[in-house]
């Protein structure tokens, strides 16, 4: 069967392969609907895995973009063309082709000329924000200066387990913008399967002290061996892998906001600021009044920024509710659709290392959480009216310091940044004090509970060694898990002669150590 050869031509127009099918090739059809797929597959494949691939199409997206969709052009002018010819059978001079199938064929030909430019047109600013919000991957590590290390490969992130990124605002007002200090260092922290995040707000003054890679407050991080040193001594402070960093310029910051037209902020208590910094570094005064409000970019970077009024610590809980309330807009509005041109007047100040492959998965899991899902803490200093404490203050000629302690900052991160995997599996927890001093077994059942293992019971046993005992083997994951959080307890199976209705039971002797948390002081 031959067929019309406009309707074929038509018909792969619509499904590259579907004329060839019509006109009775079925092989032939079916390995032209194939090929793009397996070809987009694998190359798209190759780019992900090979970086040095990865880098060089970030670094030439437009052309890259531009190459891709005149390749599928080509390829799918072929295919309608194949299909209005025919089999070789079919080809002689007008054979079975009238007036009116040139003119679809025409017609087709003029709507592949029309959707290819479209789809160029659409995917180019994509491209152009790719290539720049992305910059680190194909470019290599940004703001560091002369002779510090190569950055290090961040750990990847699987899509299941915790995804925690670094966020850092600078002020990039000059030409000195990589060797500035950060004006605020705060972790998100994803949970993709138990769907929860998390924010911690890292105060500027924290003290590092860690010879070799930074003597300095932690702000000073960036300016010494930029984003990725900020990341690598995130990491060591508080005992956690952070997966990337975003850098985010005040600039950028308030076309966000604006973009996607302002945020609503309620406002706790007022803030009124007589020296607020200018754009040209002089001061001006800033009232802002308490209660829910519309801000547009400028206001809410005002009320995130303040800190004359208060201090660093409500200013982290502001600007992590400004954080919140930007989320819920991008939720609600048809930010997507603007983000390509929005990118590419602020790309230059918004950076990341994240892997681009990630971004779709995370932003429809972003948008998804829900509000009361969000925990937000900053790390404290001593001797004030707050809900934890973690830093001592110290001041003096030298300046002002926040001196952390580290035992305390791991252990709150520990609870803010629970292993997914833990929660999701619920296994029943029995702490039993085996020996060991009154009160501990439930100081540890307490700790416990805080970083999401399910404690079902506190008991008392026989004298013996501390251990971690497996009684349902489908629960192992919590048992290693409970393992590495006691300081490298040994796993084994709950012997016969010891009953419980746990799944697992931590046996606490005298011989007990601490948390893992506690060991690293």
């Amino acid at each position: 069967m031959s067929g019309s050869p406009g309707f074929a031509a038509v018909l792969s127009l619509l499904l590259p392969g579907l004329g060839q099918i019509y006109r009775g090739r079925w092989i032939r059809g079916a390995l032209m609907i194939l090929l793009p797929i397996l070809t987009v597959l694998l190359v798209g494949a190759f780019v992900a895995i090979a970086d040095p691939l990865t880098s060089f199409v970030l670094r030439n997206a437009a052309a890259v973009t531009f190459l891709v969709a005149s390749g599928f052009f080509m390829y799918h002018l072929f295919v309608v063309a194949d299909a209005f010819v025919g089999k070789r059978r079919d080809t002689g001079p007008g054979r079975g082709r009238h007036v009116l199938d040139y003119v679809v064929l025409g017609v087709a030909c003029i709507a592949l000329v029309g959707f290819y430019a479209a789809a160029y047109r659409g995917s180019a600013p994509w491209a152009g924000a790719f290539a720049k919000v992305f910059a680190p991957l194909a470019n290599g590590p940004i703001g560091a200066t002369p002779g510090t290390e190569q950055e290090s490969p961040p750990p990847g992130w699987t899509g299941t387990d915790r995804l925690n990124v670094l966020l850092l605002g600078i002020d990039t007002r000059d030409e000195s913008a990589t060797t500035q200090n950060t004006d605020t260092m705060i972790v998100l922290s994803l949970d993709p399967v138990n769907k929860t995040a998390a924010m911690l707000s890292i105060p500027r003054d924290v003290y590092i002290d860690r010879p070799g890679v930074l003597v300095d407050k932690i702000n000073a991080a960036y300016a010494v061996g930029g984003p990725d040193l900020s990341r690598r001594v995130v990491e060591d402070l508080l005992g956690i892998r952070v997966n990337a960093y975003a850098l985010v310029d005040f600039d950028a910051f308030t076309k966000i906001v604006d973009s996607v037209g302002g945020v609503v902020v309620d406002v706790r208590r007022p803030v009124r600021d007589e020296s607020y910094p200018t754009p040209d570094y002089g001061v001006e005064r800033l009232d802002i009044t308490a209660g829910p409000q519309l801000m547009d970019g400028q206001t809410a970077l005002r009320f995130a920024r303040s800190r004359h009024d208060t201090n660093d610590y409500s200013r982290a809980q502001r600007q992590q509710l400004v954080l919140s309330s930007l989320r819920t807009r991008m939720a609600e509005g048809d930010f997507i659709r603007g983000l390509p041109g929005l990118i590419d007047r602020v790309g230059s100040v918004v950076q990341t290392n994240f892997d681009p492959a990630n971004i779709l998965p995370l932003a429809q899991f972003g948008s998804g959480i829900d509000g009361n899902a969000i925990r937000s803490e900053v790390l404290y200093p001593c001797g004030g009216a707050y809900p934890h404490c973690e830093l001592q203050s110290s001041g003096g000629a030298n300046g002002f310091y926040l001196i952390p302690d580290r035992a305390k900052i791991r252990d709150l991160a520990a609870a803010v940044f629970y292993d997914p995997q833990v929660k999701l599996e619920g296994a029943s927890v029995e702490v039993r004090s085996a020996g060991a001093r009154n009160g501990l077994a439930q100081t540890i059942a307490d700790r416990l509970t805080e970083r999401a293992f399910t404690v079902s019971t506190v008991s008392a046993g026989a004298t013996g060694r501390s251990a971690v005992l497996v009684l349902n083997g489908a629960k192992r994951y919590t048992a290693n898990a409970l393992a590495l959080q006691l300081g490298g307890l040994p796993v084994d199976t709950l012997p016969a002669s010891e009953q419980s209705s746990a799944d697992i039971v931590v046996r606490v002797g005298s011989d007990f150590r601490g948390l893992a948390t506690d060991l690293a002081r």
